[in-house]
């Protein structure tokens, strides 16, 4: 009866979920059920006489001997924690509760795989430090090497890449790319058979397990034969409105992502996309506030900073500067007869022609109303400041049609030179204005004459 009952009592450890074994003195294993070979990998004949520590992550054997000494002394370990290297070389997290059975000198363990929870509990961590690293920063590159360090921890990402669509059409920008020795150009196609036009294109998370080769990063429609880019996921980047690019990782040879895998990736692109939105806002404000809402030229803030840096570069190479001021003859009589819409649509027609007569590199502002400026930096010659002087009168004197209405004004000028006329940004501001009201009362003088 006693036989019946101790095999029944194996067949019922058998069927337990948890690792139940017995280690001697020596380390090695004299008994172990039939749950390690879905926990370990190994079968139980494959176990039975073996050392216990050849199974343990190197990481971990210092404190798991240490931990079997203190079992050893008669200290019960009830939540010892540590690795095991399974038979396919993955890990796999165990936690023990362990004694020293005296009687028999043998230490008495019930191990539970606690992997899945481990890997919950790093993929929580790791979307808290995500979340905090968007938060926190508006610098996209930075948040996309942390992003991928963070995901490196516990996902295999040996390629992490994302990609921003581009107003050309089929191409977009590898904002990060990290690729092993396969690093592309800074744009590439959406080629049809590479992972960002698949993706893109379809506005859906994909999830490759096939051996079928296939390339990330192919510009052209046409994918190797030979090379072997393993297994890769991908998610979109996805705004209210539309597809704005991609997020995509690829692992090694021999491993799969997994649906968990694509759920963590859709949250990091998540937070991709709204770290994107909120410095395009910032950017947006930026704007605004640094510049004229109606000609999109900068205002009299950002002009006024411009010229403070003009002048201590001017200061610091010796070269001159000239400061342009301009209010336009006969606006207020438009303005007025023809109505507001019709005069803000002639000043955004005078600002661009203003434009048209300057180097990109000189800055044209509207100071406000009808009154524009004009800084012209790396100043050679004096002719030159004559020359762009009859360039703008001759712009702005050509009529302008208004909504079929052709409109016909003028311009006054006024200039002042660095550093002959002042060195400092207010004293050339207010010289050019008195120059631009004297150059006004010129033209009334003249007009009257005639």
């Amino acid at each position: 009866m006693k036989t019946e009952l101790k095999d029944i009592a194996a067949r019922v450890v058998d069927l337990l979920m948890d690792v139940v074994c017995i280690v001697d003195v020596e380390g090695r294993f004299v008994f172990i059920n039939a749950s390690c070979e879905k926990v370990f990998g190994y079968t139980q004949e494959e176990m039975l006489g073996t050392q216990m520590i050849d199974y343990v992550h190197p990481d971990d054997r210092e404190k798991t001997l240490a931990a079997a000494a203190r079992i050893i002394r008669g200290n019960e370990q009830p939540y010892f924690e540590n690795r095991y290297i399974k038979k396919d070389g993955t890990t796999v997290y165990i936690m023990w509760a362990a004694r020293w059975a005296e009687n028999h000198e043998v230490r008495v363990g019930v191990a539970r795989d606690i992997t899945e929870y481990k890997r919950y509990e790093r993929v929580q961590s790791s979307i808290y430090k995500i979340s905090q690293v968007a938060n926190q920063t508006s610098d996209l590159s930075e948040l996309y090497k942390k992003a991928h360090d963070i995901i490196s921890q516990f996902i295999d990402a040996k390629s992490f890449i994302v990609a921003i669509n581009q107003a050309e059409q089929d191409v977009v920008q590898l904002s990060y790319c990290i690729d092993g020795e396969n690093q592309p150009k800074d744009r590439i196609k959406l080629a049809a058979n590479n992972a960002l036009g698949l993706v893109i294109r379809s506005g859906k998370s994909l999830l490759f397990k096939s051996t079928k080769p296939r390339a990330l990063l192919a510009d052209t429609d046409e994918v190797g034969e030979t090379e072997d880019y393993g297994n890769w996921l991908g998610v979109p980047l996805e705004t209210q409105e539309n597809i704005i690019g991609a997020l995509v990782i690829r692992t090694g040879e021999g491993m799969e992502y997994t649906v968990q895998d694509l759920k963590l990736m859709e949250f990091v692109a998540e937070q991709f996309v709204a770290t994107i939105e909120r410095k395009e806002h910032e950017h947006q404000l930026q704007h605004m506030a640094s510049h004229d809402w109606l000609t999109g030229l900068p205002n009299r803030l950002l002009f006024n900073d411009r010229l403070d840096v003009a002048i201590k570069r001017a200061k610091r190479v010796g070269e001159k500067l000239a400061l342009l001021y301009m209010d336009l003859d006969g606006f207020k009589v438009v303005n007025d007869s023809l109505g507001h819409a019709k005069g803000d649509l002639l000043l955004s027609k005078v600002a661009y022609r203003i434009k048209s007569c300057v180097r990109e590199s000189d800055t044209v502002a509207r100071m406000g109303g009808d009154e524009f400026t004009v800084l012209l930096t790396e100043i050679h010659q004096s002719d030159s400041v004559n020359l762009i002087l009859e360039k703008l009168k001759n712009a702005v004197h050509k009529p302008f049609v208004l909504e079929g209405e052709t409109i016909n004004i003028g311009i006054s000028i006024g200039v002042a030179i660095f550093p002959e006329d002042g060195e400092k940004s207010e004293q050339l501001l207010r010289i050019a204005d008195n120059a631009m009201y004297n150059d006004k009362h010129l033209t009334t003088q003249q007009k009257q004459r005639s």
